[in-house]
């Protein structure tokens, strides 16, 4: 929708008092558009706005010269209305409804069957995103559902995420006036804009981009429609909303004045959750300003998705509260995906391995002359433990000193000697059982003998942290 066009139908809604805004406004001109034969009861239903609000409006777009009578669009507002609002269908483009999902795509939208064979080359689910694929009926059926809502034709459309490829189903029945897609994933991005440019969509863009950053300001404040599959967890679907409130279209400047802007919508994919966390989630829809308008069960299918069931709700909201909102939100250190929420509050973290690091040291220095019997307490000591060896590398310094590393079926182990100093250091990274490296420690300690001693161990994987915690072998000193 042009601006201008905005701010014609912002002002109408305000004149006519409407509480629905500029999308009451097109809403009615849209059914009027599609059914110009309706009474003004019937056009009440399909809007939702109430007779009085109706004739209140209609008479303002009579005074605009939008339209020629109060029921009636003539000429005059058919050649309005394609021009300003882009709509193309002068009747219900789809007249069954979404209850059950259409199996036959109509001829005029065989455009889309093209996703049939683009869907095959999707890269494949990142699973630690939550990712699953939407099989091609649920795919085209979310852009016909867009289309029958009126929410294609002429409309700014974003998509928060979109490893599903949906936008490409939107693109190609090349009604939309611009398709934005904001993905984390590059190689989502790289897949959407490669099959955007094979198929020549018109108005087609994409932006990496973590949303758990702060949106980027050309795309605030500019869509119509927001699109997203977000990830199944409370806190990944409220990161979601929040970003498509400040993606949505919420004021317009008019002449120095800024005027409220409600009514945009967003379709919200999200899987099934006990009561209890279903409350959740639609408090959370409410919070952010949003309503459902409509909810259809079940309406997503996916390919092998145990983490939904392989299936997911459809959600049509509006968004109906406006508020001034900061974008500064950064979640970067909060769970949003449905791995990390498991991770953090139902799976102990278990680390990829184990490092030990040792120091033994002594005022009898007889013991670290003697390499060989240095070696085997070391190659008995990863014996004792269970741990497998696969190979042994070792060296003798001159005049003295001794190295010996170990390639263990789980990683490595190392020790080192220094004669003149009275002094073995002990290195032990194994991907196996925490005890296992404390046995080998253990008897180390127990068959050298040092006067003193230290043992350090450090977790080791993805999620850990640099830090060493020491490990209690009894005393530090020989009785």
């Amino acid at each position: 929708m042009h601006i201008e066009t905005e701010k014609i139908l912002t002002l109408i809604a305000e004149k006519a008092q409407l509480s629905e805004g500029i999308e009451g406004v097109r809403s009615i001109l849209l059914t009027m558009f599609r059914f110009p034969s309706l009474k003004n009861k019937k056009v009440s239903q399909k809007t939702g706005i109430a007779i009085p609000a109706l004739a209140a409006v209609r008479g303002e777009l009579v005074k605009a010269r939008i339209i020629e009578k109060k029921n009636f669009l003539g000429e005059t507002g058919r050649n309005w209305i394609r021009a300003h609002l882009n709509l193309t269908y002068e009747r219900d483009p789809l007249p069954n409804n979404f209850y059950s999902l259409l199996t036959e795509i109509p001829e005029e939208f065989a455009s889309v069957n093209k996703m049939e064979e683009i869907l095959f080359n999707r890269p494949e689910p990142d699973f630690a995103l939550d990712q699953s694929h939407a099989i091609f009926s649920t795919v085209v059926n979310r852009a016909l559902y867009l289309l029958k809502k009126g929410d294609i034709e002429g409309r700014k459309i974003v998509f928060l995420g979109d490893d599903d490829a949906t936008s490409l189903a939107v693109g190609l029945l090349n009604l939309a006036e611009e398709i934005m897609v904001i993905d984390i994933d590059p190689n989502i991005i790289k897949f959407l804009s490669e099959s955007a440019n094979n198929l020549s969509l018109k108005n087609y863009d994409v932006l990496t981009h973590d949303l758990r950053e702060s949106s980027p300001i050309t795309v605030v404040n500019n869509y119509d429609v927001v699109v997203m599959d977000p990830p199944y967890t409370n806190e990944g679907l409220r990161l979601f909303l929040k970003r498509a409130k400040q993606v949505l279209k919420t004021n317009i400047n008019i002449e120095g004045k800024e005027h409220k802007v409600i009514g945009k919508k967003c379709l919200l994919c999200f899987g099934n959750k006990p009561p209890k966390e279903m409350q959740q989630i639609q408090l959370s829809i409410l919070d952010h300003g949003f309503i459902i308008k409509e909810m259809i069960p079940y309406f997503n299918l996916y390919k092998g998705a145990s983490i939904l069931g392989q299936f997911s709700h459809l959600y049509y909201l509006q968004l109906a509260e406006i508020q001034n909102m900061e974008d500064k939100l950064s979640l970067n250190t909060l769970p949003i995906y449905t791995a990390e929420l498991k991770r953090r509050k139902a799976i102990p973290y278990r680390p990829i391995g184990y490092h030990f690091v040792g120091e033994m040291r002594f005022s009898d220095q007889n013991l670290l002359l003697e390499n060989d019997k240095i070696q085997k307490i070391f190659l008995d000591a990863l014996t004792n433990a269970n741990l497998i060896t696969y190979d042994v590398f070792h060296h003798n310094y001159q005049p003295y000193g001794y190295s010996a590393v170990a390639i263990l079926k789980t990683s490595h182990a190392a020790i080192h000697t220094w004669p003149e100093h009275g002094y073995i250091s002990v290195d032990i990274f194994i991907c196996d059982e925490f005890s296992k490296g404390l046995e080998v420690v253990r008897f180390l300690r127990n068959q050298f003998k040092p006067e003193t001693y230290e043992f350090l161990y450090m977790e080791r994987g993805k999620d850990s942290t640099i830090k060493f915690e020491p490990l209690d072998l009894g005393n530090k000193k020989r009785s």
